[in-house]
């Protein structure tokens, strides 16, 4: 274990610091084990912390403390999967060369800035961070330029905000026609 927590947080510096010199010399493959175990280890970091904040600032019980931690690696690690296959396809659409294991290993290894997800401020900065590891990882494992990684990172997340955006506005639309009688005069 004394190993394990080593080279966690040996990779955790790494990644943090160096993430040039880490994406360059990561390997593409070898299977998800490693850096889903490091990603893992993330999530359960900032789910145990943000279980603890809902106990103390919430007042919430034991249950749903465990339920956000075990939520936090449950979903983290889907979401690396998920956003995984997202990310693959951005990346190919622009030239990549990498595979999708390359991908999920991006986005891994960028869980790194999860350890500060749960610090107000700092928590939206490390976010800001991420986006620019996925950026850099993404230009290491497919062989891109600097601007064709950070299109192919942040077209996904530009297409998100705006459907949330639309969806926002049919809801407050939806809303304001209720309250205005919209639906037969109710």
């Amino acid at each position: 274990m004394d190993n394990t927590l080593d080279n966690y947080v040996d990779t955790l510096k790494k990644v943090l610091t160096d993430p040039e010199g880490f994406y360059s010399e990561m390997p593409r493959e070898g299977g998800y084990q490693e850096p889903l175990t490091f990603a893992a280890i993330n999530f359960a970091i900032v789910g145990l912390l943000s279980g603890i904040i809902a106990v103390i600032l919430r007042g919430a019980d034991a249950i749903s403390a465990v339920s956000i931690l075990v939520g936090a690696v449950i979903g983290g690690i889907v979401g690396l999967f998920i956003g995984g296959i997202i990310l693959f396809i951005f990346f190919k659409i622009f030239g990549g060369t990498g595979e999708y294991e390359g991908t999920v290993r991006i986005l891994s290894y960028s869980s790194a800035v999860q350890v500060f997800a749960w610090i107000p401020v700092i928590g939206w900065i490390a976010s800001l961070y991420g986006i620019w590891l996925n950026i850099v990882g993404g230009k290491h494992v497919h062989n891109l330029t600097t601007i064709k990684s950070a299109i192919a990172v942040l077209l996904p997340l530009v297409i998100f905000g705006v459907i949330i955006a639309m969806l926002m506005a049919v809801i407050i639309a939806s809303i304001a026609a209720i309250g205005l009688g919209g639906f037969g005069g109710f």
